[in-house]
Order: C-alpha cells, then structure tokens, then sequence
C-alpha cells in the first residue's frame, strides 16, 4: 500500500501544469526600460568632439539609480567598479558606459526637462491606456483619483543655481538654496500600485526674484 501511494503523489505532480508568468508585451518591466531608453536616444547631442558617454547612458543611469533606490551618486558611482553590476546595468537598463557623479550631473544638467524629459510620461502613459490598465483604476462616475504632493530633493548652503529658491536665516543670515516639486500620481484605495505623472519642478521663474510655492505649481501643473 505504501508504494501505490508513493506511485499516486509522483503521477499526480507530473500531471500538475508547470506555472507560467504571462507577461504583457509592452507593459513589462523590460519593454518599459527599453522605451525610455528610445526616447532618450531623441535627445540630440550637444557636445563637440569625440563623446565618450551618450546621452541616453547619462540619463539611463540617472534611471537607474533613482529605480534601485541607491541613495546616492556616489554610492551609484562604486557601481563601475565591479564588473557584475556592470553586466547587470548593461542587461536590465542597457547601460554601455556608466558615467561618473560628476559626469552625470554634467550632462543631465543640459538636458531640457520640459522639452525631452516630460514627453516620455506620455509615451508610457500611452502604453498604460493601450494596455486596458487604467480602466480598472476609475474611482468614481468615470474619473480618476490624482493626489497632489510637494517634496524637497536638493538642499545646500554652498552649492546654488538662478532657479534655486532660498531661505535665510534671521539670526545668522546664512542662506540656504533649495528645490522642490510637486508630484502627482493616479490612485486607488484597491491598488498598491500607482500611475505616476510627470511632476512639475517648484523653482524661481524666469524673470522673477520671488521663491515659488506650491500653489502656483500646481496651477502650471493642471
């Protein structure tokens, strides 16, 4: 009796379907990866001479970083330095050239955002809509719930840009330069998952003196 049990449990695991993945064509995590990097590759080049790093390595990298979650440039940088992570930046981002910190921010600092950075929401939104995926994320009579937050990504007392808000200290008088955005995302209290669009910088305008605020990102925003 033993073995014609022993028989059953090996022939029933052979009849159970080996588990399968399916994965939508062009809302993988892949495909996704690969149509920033199409758009990246638009941006066109702007530097004289032989170029070492593209462009679209400088701004794959900076993607990569902020999708791994290092906490930052420098910590991104010791990447170059060992050959697997390398190969894994190259076969997940297609990175050819990792660039150092101080590459990368030569680099990303000319890129326009609004002109080559805000179109490529579009195209993966695009591909959100196409892919049926936002249908089941409408939260009330046909609309969408958007959640609006500020937050702060740069802070120095020494380093400073034109459109770098500041803030004085009464006492001291010593400034502080900073920046900050206004993030938006597509939500629902059923999903985890959320549909980030593109966020509009809080910054000092053209032309003005004044600190930016909140509210009047969001009236560009919308």
């Amino acid at each position: 009796m033993p073995r014609k049990n022993k028989k059953k449990s090996r022939s029933s695991k052979k009849c159970e379907p080996p588990s399968k993945i399916k994965l939508r064509k062009h809302l993988n995590a892949d495909a996704l990866f690969m149509s920033i990097r199409h758009e990246f590759e638009k941006i066109p080049e702007f530097r004289p001479g032989d170029i070492e790093i593209s462009i679209s390595d400088a701004l794959m990298s900076a993607f990569a970083m902020f999708s791994l979650k290092v906490p930052s440039l420098l910590k991104f940088d010791e990447r170059r330095k060992e050959e697997a992570e390398c190969q894994n930046l190259k076969s997940i981002y297609g990175i050819e050239n990792i660039p150092s910190d101080s590459r990368m921010r030569e680099i990303c600092d000319e890129i326009d955002p609004k002109k080559y950075l805000s179109p490529i929401f579009k195209v993966l939104f695009r591909h959100v809509q196409r892919g049926k995926e936002l249908e089941p994320m409408v939260f009330y009579k046909g609309c969408y719930l958007l959640n609006l937050d500020g937050t702060g990504f740069f802070s120095s007392k020494k380093v400073s840009a034109p459109y770098c808000m500041e803030k004085v200290n009464k006492k001291t008088g010593e400034i502080t330069y900073y920046l900050q955005m206004l993030g938006a995302a597509i939500v629902h209290p059923d999903f985890k998952e959320v549909i980030p669009l593109c966020p509009e910088m809080i910054i000092k305008q053209d032309g003005t003196t004044k600190n930016d605020c909140e509210r009047n990102a969001a009236k560009r925003f919308f």
